[in-house]
């Protein structure tokens, strides 16, 4: 199928630049986008940024942003595109162009044409020079060509939504499983809630069976009511909650880090954790495989593709069960648990756990605020501060039981493995995407085929 042209500024109702300042920047307030929070079609406001109110009403003075607007990025990176959705009040931040489809044409085809290898190669090159650009002005952007497939658009969109949809889906049940691990790791390691729960029973003359059943529901959520008819309808697992219980002390001792539960010990994390050693030759790693701060996520967000290798022979390595964190300020919060082996660079941290305790545990713990502020307050240097190694292992933690790390490990193994199937997905859909996409464009392949393949990547 051979397709028409039409300019971008004629389908388009706005085509507004960004005002050319830097925001008045604030702890809260309204939500400034800027070009990191934009990748592969998704608005991520996961860490946002924020202007007064002044401010914004500054930013908006030409347009305000509105659901189903484009925006647009110009530069670092350039040609990356997201949707407004609904429910925020939000402005440009710079290096941004703000786009709003007219009648003529479906906002979503738009936004997915726009994505297609036909318009980036448009974007990527000035036009008759034959040589790559490092930003698109503003005339390049209202000149470009988009692919018109008349009554297929829509289709086309929507097809291409709902794998995206999807892969967000995916990485939204991610973010709730990283949370419920998170929570279960600050209760037992943290609040040491099964601890306490054991000891308010005692102190209140309660006998050791009740005091087992407080921390049973300290650990399940689950009342007595609740947990009789658990023990009812799931003895094996009833079974197994109470003998977790059971592991946990009811009383707590003084340490050097305050309270901790008795029986348990403290010290350096190099008791439990130590750096990974090891070399990887450059030549056997692929953008998948190669982890810099760059490409690694925020908020436990696993990884993306690497934009390139490094031109050396050889690199750090990583394996699967590592804990790698980034060792760039203010990125230390950049954390990701192996689970493949690859290389690294040298501003990204792998960490090895000991016998001591399991992996799983070292990679909550290396995740709580405590850490995160450590990290910053020992980092070192001006124009790039990084953490420093050694204060690092002599952080003070807690140690705690290994048969209770053990048990933690076992309760968010679930957790991670359903990560890793969902991650396996997305990288399914995202292939998928790159794939349709340019033929669905040309005309390669019909609908139906599309709508078949798309079905098949959301069963896998």
């Amino acid at each position: 199928m051979r397709f028409n042209e039409q300019r971008l500024e004629d389908l388009c109702e706005l085509v507004i630049d960004c005002p050319h300042s830097t925001p008045k920047w604030t702890d809260n307030g309204f939500i400034v986008l800027r070009n990191q929070n934009i990748r592969n079609g998704v608005l991520d406001l996961s860490a946002p940024s924020f202007t007064d109110e002044d401010g914004y009403k500054s930013r908006i003075k030409r347009a305000k942003p509105r659901v189903n607007d484009i925006v647009f990025t110009r530069e670092a990176p350039m040609g990356e595109v997201c949707l407004i959705p609904e429910g925020i009040d939000c402005c440009l931040g710079q290096r941004q162009v703000l786009l709003r489809a007219n009648n003529e044409i479906d906002p979503y085809y738009l936004f997915w044409a726009l994505q297609s290898p036909y318009v980036q190669h448009q974007i990527s090159w000035n036009e008759g020079t034959g040589t790559t650009v490092s930003n698109v002005r503003i005339p390049v952007l209202k000149d470009l060509k988009i692919p018109r497939l008349g009554g297929h658009e829509s289709w086309i969109a929507k097809t291409m939504t709902s794998l995206a949809l999807k892969s967000q889906i995916n990485g939204k049940i991610n973010q709730t499983l990283e949370q419920m691990a998170q929570a279960l790791f600050k209760s037992w390691f943290v609040d040491f809630e099964p601890v306490k729960a054991k000891i308010t029973v005692l102190e209140a003359g309660g006998s050791q069976e009740d005091a087992m059943l407080a921390a049973m529901t300290a650990i399940s959520g689950k009342d007595a009511d609740a947990l009789a008819v658990f023990e009812r309808e799931n003895p094996e697992q009833y079974a197994e909650l109470k003998a977790t219980a059971e592991l946990f002390p009811s009383a707590m001792q003084e340490s050097e880090l305050g309270e901790i539960p008795e029986g348990w010990r403290h010290g350096p994390l190099s008791n439990i954790a130590t750096f990974a050693n090891g070399k990887v030759d450059v030549c056997s790693l692929t953008p998948e495989t190669y982890i810099s701060t760059e490409n690694m996520l925020e908020n436990r967000a696993g990884i993306s593709t690497a934009s390139s290798l490094p031109s050396v022979n050889s690199v750090p390595e990583f394996r699967c069960g590592h804990v790698l964190i980034s060792n760039i300020r203010p990125y230390f919060k950049k954390i990701w648990l192996a689970r493949f082996k690859g290389g690294r660079s040298a501003d990204v941290l792998a960490f090895e756990a000991l016998g001591s305790v399991t992996v799983e545990y070292v990679y909550n713990l290396l995740y709580q605020e405590t850490f995160f502020n450590f990290m910053m307050l020992t980092s070192k240097g001006v124009k790039m501060p990084r953490g420093d190694k050694k204060a690092i292992m002599g952080w003070q933690c807690v140690h705690p039981d290994k048969k209770i790390s053990n048990a933690f490990s076992k309760a968010v193994g679930e957790y991670y493995s359903f990560i890793e199937i969902n991650n396996a997905q997305n990288k399914t859909l995202s292939q998928l995407r790159d794939t349709l996409l340019p033929k669905l464009l040309s005309g390669e392949i019909t609908l139906p085929e599309a709508e078949l393949a798309v079905s098949e990547a959301e069963n896998v």
